[in-house]
């Protein structure tokens, strides 16, 4: 038995954030606040925002920090208070649409920022229109928004129905100008996410069937976007497995690699694709040995089984440029045991399919 539904209203396609305006008319809005990555004002995204909406276009905040923080999360909120905006546009990775969609609940529901971090659950913010320009976290279709606190170097992901974006505007051109380094990261998190999602025990067969798709379209399209960055078709290949892995998280919640990733970005400062995928393909192994199907979905991902998968990830990251082991990222043993032992104490881990212990965990990744 499963449950599934989705409230995002998702516009997808080669051209269509051009089409702005007249998918935000039934809406009727008159006051929006933009957040943007300083990368997209300098690209010129945010004229042409304004070009379209005009002066309901009340204010831009920009320089989100790569891990947004509680800081940036008030900034926001400030800007919104100042011009009693009723609707928040997050145009940027999944730092900026992240940092977004908690500014809007703290705003709707006047959170205690301070206090923000021990919320459990969220169920209204005010409406947020998500426009990705990576291909990675599928934030604009999540109930997800994490947040770093980094006076106590933490990174928490809130949760809640409320955090879902009103709608999702995924243009894959806005990805073209998108550099080699984050495409990597960004793209690697899609496998992530889907490899997470198959992991989950609370994956249902219209998550699986999101996941294995996105996995596939990853797997066959990230290298080429590495190296041809203004392929559209890789371009748009890589924008719909980003949607359809963040479709299918959004349903299962991601589970061991995301749990390993928190503590290694926000101690050692590796970027969170990179963390997660650090360990997501040894994690797929690890709940293979509960759940045999993830074999049979690794064959319908183009592998053998869950091993060969994890060998052909390997592959993937060296394309790339993204570590393959704790060594790369000068990480020893006793790093590792820290890393674990933080990772089993996040929400994340309760969601495998398998629950080795800790020991067992430390064993299996040493190999690496």
């Amino acid at each position: 038995m499963f449950s599934y539904q989705h409230p995002v209203r998702i516009h997808f396609g080669q051209g269509v954030f051009s089409e702005l305006e007249d998918m935000l008319r039934p809406y009727n809005f008159s006051s929006y606040v933009i957040v943007m990555s300083a990368s997209q004002i300098d690209n010129g995204l945010d004229r042409l925002v304004k070009s379209q909406l005009g002066d309901d276009v009340k204010d831009v905040v920009t320089n989100i920090t790569p891990n947004p923080t509680l800081e940036d999360v008030r900034r926001i909120a400030r800007v919104m208070e100042a011009n009693e905006a009723d609707c928040l546009i997050a145009i940027g990775g999944g730092s900026v649409m992240d940092a977004a969609k908690a500014a809007a609940a703290v705003y709707l529901e006047s959170i205690d920022i301070d206090r923000l971090l021990e919320r459990t659950d969220f169920q209204v913010s005010l409406p947020v229109v998500a426009i990705p320009t990576t291909s990675g976290s599928g934030s604009e279709v999540t109930p997800v928004s994490v947040i770093s606190d980094e006076a106590n170097s933490l990174k928490v992901p809130l949760t809640g129905e409320g955090l879902y974006p009103k709608a999702a505007i995924v243009d894959p051109e806005l990805t073209l100008t998108c550099p080699a380094a984050v495409t990597a990261v960004s793209g690697i998190d899609v496998i992530c996410h889907a490899l997470d999602c198959l992991g989950s025990a609370a994956h249902n067969p219209i998550s699986d069937a999101l996941a294995v798709s996105a996995a596939k379209l990853a797997f066959e399209n990230l290298e080429r976007a590495y190296h041809e960055p203004m392929n559209n078709g890789v371009r748009e290949n890589m924008a719909a497995a980003s949607l359809m892995a963040g479709l299918a998280v959004s349903q299962t919640g991601t589970s061991g690699s995301h749990a390993l990733s928190y503590y290694m970005t926000s101690h050692y400062g590796v970027p969170h694709g990179e963390a997660c995928a650090l360990t997501a393909g040894d994690w797929y192994i690890i709940n293979s040995g509960a759940n045999p199907k993830l074999d049979a979905h690794a064959e319908m991902i183009g592998f053998s089984d869950a091993r060969d998968l994890n060998r052909h990830l390997d592959e993937l990251k060296l394309a790339t440029g993204l570590a393959v082991t704790f060594e790369d990222l000068g990480i020893g043993h006793s790093g590792i045991e820290e890393i674990i032992e933080r990772g089993f104490a996040a929400a994340d881990m309760k969601n495998n399919i398998a629950q080795p212990e800790q020991a067992e965990v430390f064993r299996f990744l040493s190999q690496k």
